[in-house]
Order: structure tokens, then C-alpha cells, then sequence
């Protein structure tokens, strides 16, 4: 069939960053010898709406030439990350499906990297030591690599990041602990200390002032710690005194004795022996038990030991707990299988994995699964000996692709939750509090042992919004492990609901 059209694209080639507009022109020329109709749209974009073309249709007879005029938008947040695109300008006869024909237009996104930091709270207080979360959201249209910093103009002040490096997709949110130090003082009145927590990603830097206000060791200035000083200067002298008229008492009293001892022994004289009968022949006293003679020490309490600490925090008081050890009838879990997103729903849960935040090789990991690796010696498994958990994985195969993030969604808002996982020592995970307002929170935890259940806890501070749903991945600086090191191994959840 003959071509109905000839097309020509003015730019050939188009460059937009975040929220710009560019005109195209395209020049259409009728090549059939029938009068037609000709529309134009645009394929390749986020939305419908970022283009637009005026007129809707030109009427054209044979060999005639028009014009469409479009608008191309880029979107000024999400949809497009930057780099190059293909469009593809589609001209049609919006009456003759076989009309049509399809021109390309390279578009370069330009980058617009846009990183914003919220520290909470601005202003901490403490003894030697004080306490921030940072919160970081990426909401540019490039991956940005952050890392974090602080300063304080006196130069006494200590920090310490968990983590320090983050890495952020476009639109990703995450969190990071601070940890502030400088020496406390000793007395006098609260020492107010000032400092910057920096965000440095490429060229791009946010920072946030923040205040450390430290309470003094001793607490109601120089004059109380003088009486202090005093009292226990006056508390020693006495006890000085007291240990030095008790001895010269002691003294005293010795030479005392020794004179009245004196005299007497002196008055005694030896008598001879008297011949008497001999009194009857006596066996000697036994010599005494040592073990009845000698003091018997009380029996000793048996020590003791101190319970073993795994250094994970304490979980938050909640009302309602899941445990995914075991069914819905409450049975222990004793095999693999896959559940529905709805498997909880009657307590209030469902799970949802999320391939689109995992590796690009796990993105048909759709499904959500209960699985089992018991404790065995033998086994090469790194997991084995988790137990029982929930994880994500492949509908065909479950035990592939177990590294894929976790939605946790509730059936009310929270006010209170507590994620259980488990996993290999060291392997940091992220729970991602989001709340109605549609802010986000990152709270970390580190796993200690394998099966061993370590809680990510945390309440919603008062005139804060609830907690709509948690997301439970990897910390954004763990590198996944397709070979079983980095799965998501979720032991429970238990929540608090809004009343």
C-alpha cells in the first residue's frame, strides 16, 4: 500500500528539564488522492496530559500540506528519570485505521537533582550525649548517593551517623540516626551548644542548624557544690577526729590494765605440791572435730548470671500481635507454601511484595510465602535455622528472589508497631513508618543471630499522624544477596490501632 502521508518533525531533537515545555511542529503533506483527516498524539510519555495539539485534526485534500502544533511536557516530579528517551509522534486518520504513520523524536531529560532534610528534633537534650533522626527524600529525577556530615563552630561537638552513606532513587525516602557528643559540665547552669547536620550528594548539599542543650553534672551552681564540698569536708574531719579520740581511749585503758595485772602476779606465791592421793587415771580429751571446731561459713548463693543481652532495643507495648510462626489456628508452621496478599486479613494485615524496590532479576517476585529452614549443621543454606518466617519470592519458585521489599498494609492507622525479623549478624534492615500526611520515617535494625527475633520498634510521638503503612526492606547501604545472605526473614508484626 502506498504511503497516505509524508511527515516532517521540527526540532528533530528536544531537550526538557523537570516541569518544561518544548513546541514541535509537524508538517504533514496528504500523499493520496482522496481528501483526508489527520490527528497527531504521542507515545512514550508518563501521561496524556503532558502533551497537547493544536488543532485536534486538519482536513487535508491530495497533495495538500498542514500543520500540527504540540506542546511536549516534562513532568516537574516523578515519571521521567533523567537520561535520553524515544517519542514517538504519531500522525492517523482518525477514520481509516490503515492511515497512519509514526515519526520519532529523541528527548534528553535533563538532570535536576533535589534532595530535602528533615531533623527531628531541632533541639536535643542530654547529658554528655544527644540524640537526632534525619530524614532524607530524594525528590529530584536522579539517583543521588548522600552522605552525612556535621560541624560546630567551637569545634567540641562529636558525631556519629547510622548510617552515614545512603544511597536514594528518585522519590525514596529514608532515615538515619545522629548521635551527638561533647563533654558535659561539671556545674553551673545548662551549657547550649550549636551545630549543622549537612546532606552532600555530588553538588548538592541541604543542611540543618540544630541546638545540644546539656544539663551540668551537679546541678544548682557553685554555691551548692561549695556546701557540697564543705560538708564532706566537715563529714571527714569528724570522722578523723572520732578514729583518733577513739584510739588514745583505747591506750588509755591498756595502761590501765597492765597495772592492775601487775601487783597481782607479783602477791602470788608457788606452793609446794601436797603428797595426796592420785586422782584415778583419765584418757585425755579427745582432740576436737576440726570440721565441728572450726566456724562454719554460711553456705554461698549460687550466682546468678545476668541475662544474655543481644543489644537489640526493647519492643513498644501494642495491643495486638501476629505471629507468623504460626497458622491462623494457631498451630506452629510446619512447611513451605505461598500465601494471598489477604492471608491476615481477618487480624487486620495484608502483605504485599514490592519487585519494583528490588533487584532488576526479582522483578516477577510478586508472590508473598511462609517458609521453613530449621537448624542443621550440615546444611550449606545461610539462612538454615531461621525458622519459620515470611518472605517474598517468585510464584514459580518461592525460594528464589527472598531479598524483595514487604508492604505491611492495615486495615485502621497505627499509633504503635513493632516489625520482628531475623537474619545473619550485622545485616541491617529498614522499616519505612508512612504516615496518613504522607510523610515517611526510617527506622533501622540490626540483626544479631540467625532465628533469633529482634524487634524494630516505634511510637507515633503525640500530634503526630498515625502510621498508614510499614514497608520492611534492606537498609538502603546493604547490597542484596541473590545467594540467601540479605533475605527478608519477617518473624511478626504486632501494632497498636487508632482508637
Amino acid at each position: 500500500m502506498a504511503i497516505a502521508m509524508k511527515v516532517t518533525v521540527s526540532p528533530e531533537r528536544i531537550s526538557l528539564g523537570p516541569g518544561e515545555t518544548a513546541d514541535v511542529e509537524l508538517t504533514v503533506q496528504n500523499a493520496s488522492q482522496v481528501v483526508e483527516h489527520f490527528a497527531a498524539h504521542v507515545v512514550g510519555l508518563p501521561s496524556n496530559d503532558l502533551f497537547r495539539c493544536e488543532p485536534d485534526v486538519v482536513k487535508l485534500r491530495p497533495k495538500e500540506v498542514g500543520t500540527l502544533r504540540m506542546q511536549i511536557s516534562v513532568p516537574e516530579r516523578g515519571g521521567m528519570i533523567a537520561g535520553p528517551y524515544i517519542l514517538g509522534l504519531v500522525v492517523k486518520s482518525p477514520y481509516s485505521q490503515e492511515v497512519s504513520r509514526c515519526e520519532e523524536l529523541p528527548l534528553d531529560v535533563r538532570p535536576a537533582p533535589a534532595l530535602t532534610m528533615n531533623v527531628q528534633p531541632e533541639v536535643a537534650n542530654g547529658g554528655k550525649i544527644g540524640n537526632y533522626v534525619i530524614n532524607l527524600a530524594n525528590e529530584g529525577n536522579m539517583p543521588m548517593a548522600v552522605t552525612l556530615s556535621g560541624t560546630d563552630p567551637e569545634n567540641r561537638v562529636g558525631f556519629k551517623f547510622a548510617p552515614r552513606e545512603l544511597r536514594l532513587e528518585p522519590g525514596m525516602v529514608a532515615g538515619s540516626q545522629v548521635t551527638v557528643n561533647s563533654d558535659q559540665p561539671l556545674t553551673g547552669s545548662e551549657k547550649h551548644r550549636s551545630a549543622t547536620l549537612r546532606a552532600h550528594a555530588g553538588e548538592t548539599v541541604v543542611e540543618k542548624p540544630v541546638s545540644f542543650v546539656q544539663r551540668p553534672k551537679i546541678r544548682g551552681g557553685w554555691m551548692k557544690f561549695g556546701a557540697l564540698a564543705a560538708g564532706l569536708a566537715v563529714l571527714g574531719g569528724a570522722t578523723v577526729g572520732g578514729a583518733l579520740l577513739l584510739r588514745d581511749i583505747k591506750a588509755d585503758n591498756a595502761a590501765a590494765t597492765a597495772a592492775q595485772v601487775q601487783p597481782q602476779a607479783q602477791q602470788q606465791v608457788p606452793q609446794p605440791p601436797q603428797q595426796q592421793n592420785p586422782p584415778a587415771q583419765t584418757q585425755p580429751p579427745a582432740p576436737p572435730n576440726a570440721s565441728s571446731a572450726a566456724p562454719q561459713p554460711p553456705p554461698s548463693q549460687p550466682a546468678t548470671a545476668p541475662p544474655a543481652q543481644s543489644g537489640a532495643p526493647q519492643a513498644v507495648p501494642v495491643t495486638d500481635n501476629i505471629d507468623f510462626e504460626q497458622d491462623l489456628s494457631g498451630q506452629a508452621v510446619t512447611r513451605d507454601g505461598p500465601i494471598a496478599a489477604n492471608h491476615y486479613a481477618d487480624k487486620g494485615l495484608n502483605l504485599v511484595a514490592l519487585p519494583d524496590r528490588g533487584p532488576i532479576q526479582c522483578k516477577n517476585a510478586t508472590q508473598v510465602a511462609l517458609r521453613v529452614n530449621r537448624a542443621n549443621p550440615n546444611s550449606t543454606n545461610p539462612v538454615a535455622g531461621a525458622g519459620v518466617y515470611v518472605t517474598s519470592g517468585i510464584p514459580t519458585e518461592i525460594r528464589e528472589c527472598n531479598i524483595v521489599p514487604i508492604r505491611m498494609q492495615f486495615d485502621r492507622a497505627l499509633t504503635a508497631v513493632n516489625v520482628y525479623f531475623t537474619g545473619l549478624p550485622g545485616t541491617r534492615y529498614t522499616a519505612t513508618m508512612n504516615f496518613l500526611d504522607g510523610t515517611s520515617q526510617a527506622v533501622q535494625g540490626t540483626a544479631t543471630k540467625i532465628g533469633e527475633r529482634v524487634a524494630i520498634p516505634f511510637q507515633v510521638p503525640q500530634g503526630k499522624q498515625p502510621i498508614k503503612d510499614v514497608i520492611f526492606s534492606l537498609s538502603p547501604d546493604v547490597q542484596p544477596d541473590i545467594g540467601g545472605r540479605t533475605n527478608i526473614l519477617l518473624k511478626g508484626v504486632g501494632f497498636t490501632r487508632v482508637p
